[in-house]
This record gives structure tokens, C-alpha cells and sequence, in this order.
């Protein structure tokens, strides 16, 4: 499963789903969608300088659950566009 079809998941769930935890959801019938093991939990991440292929000239980096850092410009963020 490509990054861009992992991330456009996790914003979709993330704006139909209401959670206490933003990368765990638990269904009371169908069960859990869990995103935390997706995620880097050292300040890197999970998935960087992703390039999209559609042409564009930014390259994307994410890190679903905890936040990360890319110098100069983001800063303890979930998405970084650079």
C-alpha cells in the first residue's frame, strides 16, 4: 500500500470518526483500526521526501500519531511539505 493511499485513509477516517485517540478507533462490532504502529516515534519520519506523481515540485514526508521534525521550516508536525 503506497504512502499516498495510507495518508489519504487516515484523512478521510479522521474526519468521519470522532476518538478519544486520533490513530485508534474502536468499533463496538466491526473492530479496531489501529494507525500507531505506522508511525515513527523518534522525531523522524515514517515516510519522507515523498515526491507525487503528478509533476509537482514539492516533495511531502509524513509520520501518522506522533509528531516530527524537518528542518528549517516543520516543526514538531504530522505532514511536512518542502
Amino acid at each position: 500500500m503506497s504512502w499516498l493511499t495510507i495518508f489519504t485513509s487516515f484523512v478521510v477516517l479522521s474526519s468521519l470518526i470522532t476518538a478519544d485517540d486520533p490513530c485508534r478507533y474502536e468499533h463496538p462490532t466491526k473492530g479496531v483500526i489501529d494507525l500507531t504502529s505506522l508511525g515513527r516515534t523518534d522525531g523522524k519520519p515514517a515516510y519522507p521526501d515523498k515526491i507525487p506523481s503528478t509533476g509537482s515540485n514539492y516533495k511531502y514526508s509524513y509520520n501518522p500519531c506522533k509528531p516530527f521534525t524537518e528542518q528549517p521550516n516543520c516543526i514538531g508536525v504530522a505532514v511536512c511539505q518542502s
